[in-house]
């Protein structure tokens, strides 16, 4: 008798086994949170339970899933206790990507200790960037000859072990760090050439990433340069056969990807190719040097165009009372065109200096000729002003006369697609506590990353558990002048509603701006008013210093811009008042311009959900657990009873805090009321 394979039934045999087993793991899931939770006596938390069972039928149904879980709801449990399951059956490694260091090493503790409760160890690696550690050979060739100077006793210490800035007790300056960490990163040519490859604590790691089953915790940077690799057909940075990433506050994930994809030029990098070039040329003598020397007459008179472009800026957003964060690139500059053939001249020698084939070209002149091309297609596409692609510009922080260009992708929603929900190899597991707009509203997170919604589980929102309305009130504000039409008088009036405000919580505050210059102009004038402690955020000091002498000081006053409106967790008395200094909505930029002209409401369909979301961030520092309280207060009269913006009220629907008032009498009785009853 002759039997047949038959494939088909095969392969449907397979699924159907699949479904049963992750309905068991459902089972598991189930069980955890309703009877193992409460057996250890944690606290039993309803939108968890909800939330890891969301995931556990996305994972039956293949599909990718998005949820936000707002805080209290303890996601990183949530989405964990599943996948741990999931693992202890299928052994196949799991990569969960967040946006910090510090919330990659508090993952790291949060399964260990689910591990512990499941009797299930998997291997768990906290991928960082490579510029985190120490490459030892760059080490060596650093402190050659150095030894009986001031700067030797960094190589002593470090010298004694160790494999990242933050092992050794002495502070390693960032001129020093940025020559001996990892530059680069080249696995068969560390593996051929480097002495001390076997002792190499960055290279062992990245073997292990390529061939662990267990979790990879790595940031979304990481995460997104990796996809980037695997869309081009290059070696991943980790290992490949992964069927589940999660992304953890994933309401960065547009910025993370575009990020992946931004080139930068300044005049600086465009120099030291030219330099490179001559030195590692080694035939074409004059010639090329002439040709270096052209080049780079070409590159003064562009880049001196462009700071010309950044100084006219300045001077008008002086003139408006306007900040800038991004400038906008003229593209109609006279020298382009020939520094774009200069460019191309320069390559096709070198190409044949060089050799054109990489056997022929050692690893210098290889990377020289690929930054080379590099500048060449950016300076092409700036000529041509291709319209695929979003300049700007920025002033070097080390150098204010020096302008840094910038370019990416205009479809970086096309390519968030491509990297992460068009393949059928993997799900995406999404979450965020401010991942909507309001609601179950994901329309503009749907836009930016073009999220497949026929193959992908949109879950509810997860509400918190904690009880907003009896520990916080929101107070708004009424007849002050408008932010941006007033604004030296908005910011007088402002100030004169944070003096009441701190008076009637002793300080304890951290007020959130959206421009640095607000930040600094309401500094100065609180120095003047206010009896705290006062700390401003300021360039060159580390965030974790700033938050250890607010902590340190109960009654101090921290005002802070860019990363303090999320990722900071001030638990407890010390932050009792939140001040929010106008609403967040994004300043004009090329960026936010291009996604407005491809709305057709650039107002409520950009800038309103991007407002939404940085006011949802910024709220969630007051209350960050079930016995914190305080004051969330906004200065912006958009929000006020008389005001008639057409998003005053999609605003109010979207915030966690619905016990609000504009009247400060009912806010100070309130925080009275709280001080009593020993909230605080």
């Amino acid at each position: 008798m002759i039997v047949f394979w038959d494939a088909e039934r095969d392969k449907k045999e397979e699924e159907r086994q699949w479904k049963k087993n992750l309905r068991l793991i459902g089972t598991q899931v189930d069980s955890f949170f309703m009877d193992k939770i409460q057996e250890l006596k944690f606290e039993e938390r309803p939108g968890q339970w909800e939330m890891a069972m969301d995931i556990v039928q996305g994972m039956i149904d293949r599909k990718h899933i998005l949820v936000e879980a707002s805080v209290g709801i303890g996601k990183t449990y949530a989405y964990v206790v599943p996948l741990l399951y999931y693992h202890k059956k299928y052994r196949k490694p799991i990569i969960i990507a967040t946006s910090t260091i510090s919330l990659q090493e508090q993952l790291a503790n949060d399964i260990k200790t689910i591990e512990k409760i499941l009797d299930y160890y998997p291997e768990i690696f906290i991928a960082k960037g490579q510029s985190h550690f120490l490459c030892k050979n760059r080490l060596e060739n650093y402190f050659v000859g150095k030894k009986g100077t001031e700067e030797y006793k960094y190589y002593e210490e470090i010298n004694h072990g160790g494999y990242e800035k933050s092992n050794w007790d002495i502070e390693i300056p960032d001129k020093i760090w940025n020559r001996i960490n990892v530059l680069t990163f080249n696995p068969v040519l560390c593996r051929q050439t480097c002495p001390y490859k076997d002792r190499c604590f960055y290279y062992q790691l990245r073997m292990e990433l390529r061939e662990t089953n267990g979790f990879i915790l790595c940031n979304q940077d990481l995460l997104a340069m990796n996809m980037k690799k695997r869309k081009r057909g290059n070696t991943e940075i980790f290992v490949s056969n992964y069927e589940y990433i999660v992304i953890d506050e994933v309401h960065n994930l547009e910025n993370k990807i575009r990020s992946a994809y931004t080139i930068a030029v300044s005049y600086s990098d465009c120099k030291r190719v030219m330099w490179d070039l001559s030195k590692n040329s080694k035939k074409m003598g004059g010639l090329l040097d002439k040709k270096i020397e052209y080049c780079l007459t070409l590159l003064d008179l562009v880049f001196g165009n462009l700071l010309s472009q950044v100084k006219k800026q300045d001077k008008n957003a002086v003139k408006e009372d306007k900040e800038i964060e991004k400038y906008y690139v003229n593209k109609n500059i006279k020298e382009l065109c020939d520094l774009v053939s200069a460019l191309k001249g320069i390559i096709d020698v070198t190409s044949l200096d060089f050799g054109m084939e990489d056997t022929y070209r050692n690893r210098g002149e290889d990377e020289t000729l690929e930054a080379l091309e590099e500048q060449y297609d950016f300076f092409s596409s700036l000529r041509k002003d291709v319209r695929k692609d979003i300049f700007w510009m920025v002033a070097n922080s080390k150098n204010k006369n020096e302008i840094i260009v910038y370019k990416c992708p205009k479809n970086v929603h096309e390519i968030a697609e491509q990297l992460l929900f068009s393949s059928k190899t993997f799900q995406t597991i999404m979450t965020s506590a401010t991942v909507s707009s309001g609601g179950n509203n994901y329309d503009y997170f749907v836009a930016n990353t073009n999220l497949p919604l026929d193959r992908t589980m949109v879950c509810d929102s997860k509400e918190s558990p904690f009880d907003y309305n009896s520990h916080a009130i929101l107070y708004y504000t009424e007849n002050i002048p408008h932010p941006s039409n007033e604004r030296e008088a908005f910011i007088e009036k402002g100030v004169d509603e944070m003096v009441n405000l701190l008076h009637i919580t002793q300080g304890k505050a951290l007020i959130l701006f959206t421009a640095k210059r607000d930040m600094i102009q309401v500094y100065k004038k609180l120095l003047e008013r206010v009896p705290y402690k006062i700390l401003m955020q300021k360039e060159g000091l580390s965030q974790t210093d700033i938050i250890a002498e607010f902590k340190a000081d109960t009654n101090s006053v921290l005002l802070g811009t860019g990363v303090y409106w999320e990722g900071i967790s001030i638990e407890g008395k010390t932050l009792s008042n939140l001040i929010i200094f106008r609403l967040p909505f994004p300043v004009p930029e090329p960026i936010i311009d291009y996604k407005r002209s491809k709305s057709k409401d650039g107002l409520m369909n950009v800038l309103v959900p991007e407002m939404i979301i940085k006011l949802k961030q910024g709220m969630g520092r007051l209350i960050r657990n079930k016995n914190d309280s305080g004051i969330v207060s906004i200065i912006d009269p958009r929000l006020g009873d008389n005001s008639k913006v057409p998003y005053k009220q999609l605003t109010w629907d979207a915030l966690a805090i619905k016990n609000r008032t504009n009247d400060i009498k009912k806010v100070k009785e309130f925080y009275l009321n709280l001080v009593n009853d020993s909230h605080l």
